[in-house]
């Protein structure tokens, strides 16, 4: 329905009376509310509204009931006309307002004075009214702004009762709520509380009711080109700062906005407190807040402004006073971790570590320093995200494995330092805090720390694993070798003018009743270490490789260069395993190896695509051993032929039973082109290449190695003997030509003969053929020779069928040559019976008879 229905009722009103009138008006008024409320910016729709309501006023007014009449006059004057009032309508109001409102002139002349300041004089004509029993609902809502213009002026010399009393005559009043004068109210009540502490805002506001604020009092305003907080902000702000014991749970569920919204009212506040607190230099206040803080709104979850004072603390906690953080952070409570807390910040061309990062390291450092058991899953669970969000964070993954030490769930930090000894194996400190994991098995333990001491040379770090070693070797009664470690220790102490350990003066008397013989702990060392490798890498297998390669690296090292032939080669330093010191090239050694993933971001292939990732591996190895096996033996046997010989270089270039060309130097003068020759392979990486190399190169007989080589067979599609060569086909890629010098075969066109071949791709990218051996075959290839019956049909070049012999002809999509046609006499289209042979891009026909 529209407003002409509206319209349409009016009329049928006109003329009816009574009940029945007033039916048709309501129902015409039904319709124009709904019209309104769905389209306030319609000008018929408004009409239409406001035109229902006077004639209900006119109705009600005849009847003597001002107050229904009232009632429907207040809703016709709260139309929005913005601006542009409908002048007729106008008329109509100024008409019913003397006729409703008996008191309109002393109510206006009240709102004259209230407007201009006389205040005390307005408020008089209102309690005048009050007392004669005559003011009516129709003006609360002026007798309102009358109220809120005294108190406003008068605000500094109102009590607190008066104040409440004022506060009370309003409350009782039945004006519009929501609205801006109900806003301004609680505006004015609010400005009151901060210098009147008697005065409870909070139950003033319940009162008022949260449900009225409206949408201006729930958002930022702007003026003058200023951002304008928002009520309610303010409202919040005021809470904390007069130290309002408020129920939150109750204040968030009255609000129409997010929890995380309201509360981050709060916590803004809170924030600017704590960071006040921290530049006056208030610190008591200052750790004061901060544990009030996390008391009240830990609990409530995630914000903004939850991660803003975390932030304040970790900056703020430090030095003598950072041992407050940890348990500061255990009550903020890291499963408030929002997701942009995860993420680094970038500011001033700055990047900075995420706020979750350096809170939970932070956690960690203060909580090195402490030896009292407690439940850590707390701080375990957000390092267990970070590790997953940065994999590449080996410090991560070893704060991890303490904190489960700590924990005494050393199954869990066993198996996270079997993670870090991967890629760590070189590093001392994590052999060493491996150790600790390792509480009944001294062998172990005498094994981790032994690798400890192996791998740093720097004196200055080793103290503690000196001791370490010492008491848990004078616990399996080796009291000479603790003495050993013992006095390393004490003579690098005294070097340094450092203090020995009381720990040492108690190891030292239990070991000291020895006579000491050893020098030092190399062979004992030697012994425990493999059990520490062991445990460690027991869940790797053995990988068997060859030396390939010695070189020296820019610094002189010798390197050594091992690989399995295929995919896996890694080079290292010769004396990182003992087993190397004497070794040679072609020997078996067999390793645990790691298998890292490397992830590297490489511009693609074409260029719009931009960059992609690519995965690489590199190996590193763990342990190492000898193994039994003969020289290169483990590498794949390969079979070439040599194809060229660079005299000048002294260079064979030889191609594969795999088709690849490999390259070595010559054997002594001894290969020619031609010969055959069996090695051992290896796949070698040259920048982006990878290479194939050879070892333990042999000469051998092509009847030893001729059956390695492919075989096929081909077809001759054309034998030249002028040029004394045939041509031959094995497919539309691989054909070539045998010249009589080279065969004593004398094939004719047609013919099959049975190929064992080489290939390469020559600088054209053509393939090549190399023939090995041939021989005639009775085997035939279906694909390379067809025998057909068809319809020949004669052609003749330049349509001149006037010529008495045709040129050439076609059965079906099959091409036939003139000679054939003479050959056989054809000079007509005919049935035939014909053979064809594939000639490498089309097929020719070679025999033909007609039927």
């Amino acid at each position: 329905m529209d407003s002409k229905a509206v319209f349409g009722l009016r009329n049928e009103a006109k003329d009816l009376s009574g009940v029945e009138k007033l039916n048709k008006l309501n129902k015409a008024l039904g319709i124009a509310r709904n019209l309104y409320s769905v389209e306030p910016d319609d000008e018929w729709g408004k009409k239409a509204f406001a035109w229902v309501l006077i004639d209900l006023c006119k109705c009600y007014i005849a009847d003597k009931n001002l107050n229904q009449a009232g009632i429907y006059f207040r809703e016709l004057n709260a139309i929005d006309f913005q601006g542009y009032e409908d002048e007729i309508i106008e008329n109509q109001k100024n008409f019913l307002r003397p006729k409703i409102d008996t008191n309109y002139s002393e109510i206006q002349k009240a709102e004259e004075l209230s407007k201009n300041g006389n205040n005390k004089e307005a408020l008089a004509i209102f309690k005048n009214l009050i007392s004669q029993n005559r003011l009516t609902e129709l003006h609360h809502e002026n007798y309102g702004w009358v109220l809120y213009r005294y108190i406003k002026a008068e605000e500094s010399n109102l009590s607190s009762v008066e104040a409440r009393m004022f506060f009370r005559d309003y409350m009782n009043l039945k004006n519009e709520r929501p609205s801006m004068l109900h806003s301004m109210i609680l505006n004015f009540a609010l400005n009151y509380s901060k210098t009147h502490s008697d005065f409870k805002f909070y139950n003033f506001f319940l009162l008022w009711n949260p449900d009225n604020l409206r949408y201006e009092d729930l958002h930022d305003g702007y003026k003058d080109g200023k951002d304008i907080p928002s009520l309610i902000s303010r409202i919040c702000s005021e809470f904390v700062n007069s130290n309002t014991e408020i129920n939150i749970e109750e204040f968030l569920s009255k609000i129409d906005l997010s929890k995380e919204t309201v509360l981050d009212f709060f916590r803004e506040t809170i924030f600017w407190n704590i960071f006040n607190a921290h530049k006056e230099n208030k610190f008591s206040e200052l750790w004061n807040l901060f544990e009030q803080y996390n008391n009240n709104y830990s609990k409530h979850g995630q914000s903004k402004w939850h991660s803003e004072i975390l932030s304040l603390a970790e900056r703020f906690m430090k030095e003598n006073d950072e041992w407050r953080f940890l348990n500061f952070f255990k009550n903020w409570n890291p499963e408030n971790l929002r997701t942009d807390d995860w993420k680094e910040i970038k500011k001033d061309e700055h990047t900075y570590k995420p706020l979750a990062a350096k809170a939970i390291k932070k956690a960690f450092e203060v909580l090195k320093t402490q030896t009292s058991e407690q439940n850590l899953s707390w701080l375990i669970q957000p390092y267990e995200k970070a590790i997953k969000l940065f994999p590449d964070d080996e410090w991560l993954l070893r704060e991890k494995a303490l904190l489960h030490f700590k924990n005494n769930e050393l199954e869990l930090a066993i198996k996270i330092y079997k993670q870090l000894v991967l890629e760590l194996a070189d590093k001392h400190y994590v052999w060493q805090e491996f150790s600790d994991c390792i509480v009944s098995e001294n062998s172990l333990k005498i094994g981790m720390l032994s690798k400890a001491l192996s791998l740093e040379k720097n004196e200055d770090f080793l103290g503690d694993i000196h001791l370490d070693l010492a008491k848990v070797l004078i616990d399996e009664n080796l009291l000479e070798n603790a003495l050993v470690e013992l006095e390393v220790y004490k003579k690098h102490r005294e070097i340094k003018g450092w203090k020995l350990s009381s720990v040492f003066d108690e190891l030292h008397k239990k070991a000291s009743s020895v006579k000491q013989s050893l020098k030092d702990n190399r062979e004992l060392y030697k012994k425990y270490i493999p059990f520490a490798e062991s445990f460690a890498y027991a869940d790797f297998d053995w990988t068997e490789v060859v030396l390939a390669d010695k070189w020296r690296d820019e610094k002189g090292k010798e390197r050594l260069t091992f690989t399995e032939g295929k995919t896996i080669e890694f080079a290292i330093v010769k004396n990182r395993f003992e087993v190397f010191k004497q070794s040679e090239l072609g020997q078996i050694f067999k390793f645990k190896l790691y298998k890292q993933e490397i992830k590297k971001q490489v511009e693609a292939k074409f260029a719009w695509f931009g960059k992609t990732v690519i995965t690489e591996y590199k190996y590193i190895p763990l342990i190492a051993d000898k193994t039994e096996k003969k020289h290169w033996e483990i590498l794949n046997d390969i079979f070439a032929v040599v194809d060229y010989i660079n005299k000048e270089k002294n260079i064979i270039h030889a191609i594969t039973t795999e088709n690849k060309e490999v390259f070595f130097p010559q054997i002594k003068n001894e290969l020619q082109i031609g010969d055959f020759v069996t090695a051992k392979s290896y796949i070698k990486k040259v920048k982006d290449e990878n290479r194939t190399e050879l070892r333990q190169i042999q000469k051998i007989d092509k009847g030893s190695v001729i059956s390695k080589f492919q075989t096929q067979i081909a077809i001759v599609d054309g034998v030249n003997e002028q040029k004394q060569l045939f041509h031959f086909v094995i497919s539309s890629k691989l054909q070539g030509i045998v010249r009589f010098t080279e065969t004593n075969l004398r094939p004719s066109e047609g013919d099959f003969i049975k190929l064992s071949f080489a290939t390469k791709t020559d600088k054209d990218k053509k393939i090549r053929v190399k023939i090995l051996s041939i021989e005639l075959t009775e085997e035939a290839n279906p694909n390379l020779r067809k025998d057909i019956v068809g319809f020949l049909e004669v052609k003749y070049k330049d349509y001149n069928y006037e010529e008495e012999a045709p040129d050439f002809a076609f059965i079906g999509d099959y091409y036939v040559p003139k000679y054939l046609l003479e050959k056989h006499n054809i000079t007509g289209d005919c049935k035939v019976n014909a053979r064809a042979i594939y000639a490498g891009d089309k097929w020719k026909v070679t025999e033909v008879q007609k039927t």
